[in-house]
């Protein structure tokens, strides 16, 4: 079950970082100073083959897979960052993050959940050749790309 970590690093004083996680998945939603959802990334599988769908009220969405940065010779990774990982498996995906999604607020959940309805899934299958890769660490501090 997806439970709320309390103790978020927040790095922009105009938006609210929130992060929920569970064995399968990480939630981070970004909220501004009124309360209205501005982006989420959803990241799942996140033990095995982590992906993350993306989505913000400024970029629309895009479907990653996360890179560990695993060093070659043995030594300390860098910064996990995202890059582009094919189709959003809906179907898979959205039926466990409804289970797992019971606890948490329903204006979370259902933000969410509406986003990956079928006008979104559409919306999202003609942007995913035009979308941006995007940098990102696990605290997902974006970096230009």
């Amino acid at each position: 079950m997806l439970r709320e970590v309390l103790i978020v690093e927040q790095d922009n004083p105009a938006l609210k970082r929130r992060w929920f996680e569970s064995d399968y998945f990480d939630l981070f939603i970004w909220q501004d100073a009124g309360g209205a959802f501005v982006r989420f990334q959803l990241c799942y599988d996140v033990e095995l083959n982590e992906r993350a769908l993306v989505w913000s009220d400024t970029e629309g969405f895009y479907h990653d897979g996360v890179d560990h940065g695993g060093s070659m010779d043995g030594g300390v990774g860098e910064a996990p960052i995202l890059v582009r990982d094919g189709k959003f498996d809906s179907g898979t995906v959205v039926p466990r993050f409804e289970r797992e999604a019971a606890e948490i607020p329903a204006d979370v959940r259902d933000f969410v959940l509406a986003e990956n309805g079928p006008q979104a899934r559409a919306a999202r299958a003609l942007a995913a050749a035009q979308t941006p890769v995007q940098g990102v660490s696990k605290e997902l501090t974006t970096t230009p790309g």
